[in-house]
């Protein structure tokens, strides 16, 4: 039996929707060249595939690891992996894992761990 109804799941949906495109905040996303990552190196030409919208908060809760800079919310059919650049808001940042997030079995939304890179 399932805590949610149909009706509620999609309003949950589209509620978690509608705070992350309120926020105003979009990113461009980058990926590496399909065969351009040899030996795990974090180097190589990013191009851009994209522009996503999402929430970005660059004060991650205290559960996360030391590593993160920061966390995103966006949509969860936005195609972004693991690897892939953000920029946002004049930073780029590597993103460190994808995690989508449920409410009793609905993907509301999915969550970027982030870490800032440096320009120089």
């Amino acid at each position: 039996m399932s805590l949610l109804s149909d009706p509620e799941r999609a309003s949950a949906v589209s509620d978690v929707r509608a705070l992350i495109c309120a926020s105003g905040q979009e990113a461009a996303v980058l990926r590496r060249e399909a065969g351009e990552n040899l030996y795990g190196h974090d180097e190589g030409q990013f191009d851009e595939v994209g522009t996503i919208p999402l929430e970005l908060n660059r004060t991650p809760p205290d559960d996360l690891p030391g590593d993160i800079d920061a966390v995103a919310s966006v949509l969860p059919e936005a195609d972004v992996r693991a690897e892939d650049r953000l920029l946002a808001e004049g930073e780029t940042y590597r993103v460190q894992a994808v995690v989508q997030e449920r409410l009793f079995g609905v993907v509301t939304h999915k969550s970027l761990r982030l870490v800032k890179i440096d320009a120089g």
